[in-house]
């Protein structure tokens, strides 16, 4: 027997200590023949029960890689786990890896910690079928197994705890599992099954569930049923303050005004578009896309805030004011975003919305070239040729400590 014969039902019948003697056989091929996967499920599903000494095979086994990645932080996570619970031998283990790992690395596991915490009071909260917080805590324990978060990544237990809560209508959980069927996460891929679980939480008014089905038919337009449904789905996003839908819409809403700004720099749209961007600042269309998009980057996304800048650089749905493209540019820049590092640099090149300066040219440049943006080495080497020595190793050094201080950006 391997573990993926046991179902929910039967785990959570079972004696823990028997699942636990079971676990470490399979662990070490006592007799049974090594089964590292299985092993590492089942200490995985008792963890959840805050298992001591299945928190404390976790760790190893996370440190060791056995039956999955290897994973230092996580293991420091279930040595500080099973320590709390009286597992002597978790404190040389965290001894050593507080030692070796960073200092950030440390307390990413800390916060791991309070997520696995959470874990466990969704565990308990979800097998009580009587609590009326059950059928929540099922969705909610689900998604956490399903992404690893205070657990460990099981696939097929998670979707069994959101089975059970979508059959009970739980809309998280219809998202979830929805996603599950979209991407074929621990299931066949089902663009059928995914769509109708998508629009079940959306006509729950779970406006993630709106924005990933429109998603989800924008990448299979074959499943649009009318033209505007894409749209309304987002708008139903978006009026709730769902940032991406906002994005989106605003995208969506610029339509073949879309600059392209992969490959175009500033002056190159600028000189491509100029017969039509300025005519186009009352455009109602560019209009509503500039607020949508003004919508997403006062909630900090930074595309977004590079796209309000575009508009205001380019005349598109409002006046042509560089000072406002700057402001946008500089938000986005600060949070990473390297095409609008390198349109500051244009600006401060050729003094539009600024005052014009060769050494800031040259900084935001280079800036946007650590960052890895393709088209920044040239004019950041033209640039260079107009400074001294000393002011290019000032603007080297303030470059620098930017890109070292920027935080790391999860925003695609």
């Amino acid at each position: 027997m391997t573990f993926s014969e046991l179902s929910l039902d039967t785990l959570l019948q079972s004696d823990p200590d028997a699942l636990y003697e079971q676990a470490v056989r399979w662990r070490h091929g006592d007799g049974l023949g090594s089964d590292l996967f299985s092993a590492r499920r089942v200490f995985g599903f008792l963890s959840l029960s805050a298992h001591s000494a299945a928190r404390y095979q976790l760790g190893v086994m996370n440190l060791r890689g056995e039956g999955g990645a290897k994973n230092p932080i996580r293991a420091l996570m279930w040595f500080r786990l099973a320590h709390g619970r009286d597992e002597p031998r978790a404190a040389s283990q965290i001894k050593m890896l507080s030692e070796e790992l960073t200092a950030i690395d440390a307390r990413r596991a800390l916060k791991m910690v309070a997520e696995a915490e959470k874990c466990v009071r969704l565990f308990f909260l979800a097998r009580d079928i009587e609590s009326d917080q059950s059928i929540q805590a099922m969705a909610s324990l689900g998604a956490n197994v399903l992404h690893g978060i205070g657990a460990e990544r099981d696939e097929i237990l998670a979707l069994e705890w959101l089975h059970r809560a979508a059959h009970k209508h739980h809309p998280d959980a219809q998202l979830h599992l929805g996603l599950a069927y979209a991407h074929g996460q621990g299931v066949r891929k089902n663009l059928s099954e995914a769509l109708r679980l998508l629009h079940l939480a959306s006509e729950q008014h779970h406006h993630e569930a709106s924005y990933q089905w429109a998603q989800l038919l924008e990448q299979h337009p074959k499943q649009i049923h009318s033209s505007n449904q894409v749209r309304h789905l987002y708008e139903s996003a978006a009026k709730h303050g769902h940032a991406l839908a906002q994005q989106r819409l605003g995208y969506l809403l610029r339509g073949d005004w879309t600059p392209p700004p992969q490959e175009l720099p500033l002056e190159r749209l600028a000189s491509a578009h100029k017969k039509t961007f300025f005519k186009r600042h009352n455009d109602p269309d560019l209009v509503s896309a500039l607020r949508y998009f003004t919508m997403a980057a006062e909630q900090r996304l930074a595309d977004a805030q590079f796209e309000v800048g575009q508009m205001y650089a380019q005349g598109l749905g409002t006046q042509q004011l560089f000072d406002q493209a700057l402001y946008w540019y500089e938000l986005a820049a600060r949070q990473g975003h390297a095409k609008a590092q390198f349109n500051i640099g244009f600006l401060y090149a050729y003094g539009q919305g600024v005052n014009q300066s060769y050494t800031k040219a040259y900084e935001w440049y280079r800036i946007s070239h650590l960052c890895a943006y393709p088209l920044a080495k040239k004019p950041m080497e033209f640039t260079a040729k107009k400074l001294s020595v000393g002011e290019i190793e000032m603007a080297d050094w303030r470059a620098d400590s930017f890109v070292y201080n920027l935080p790391e950006r999860t925003e695609s």
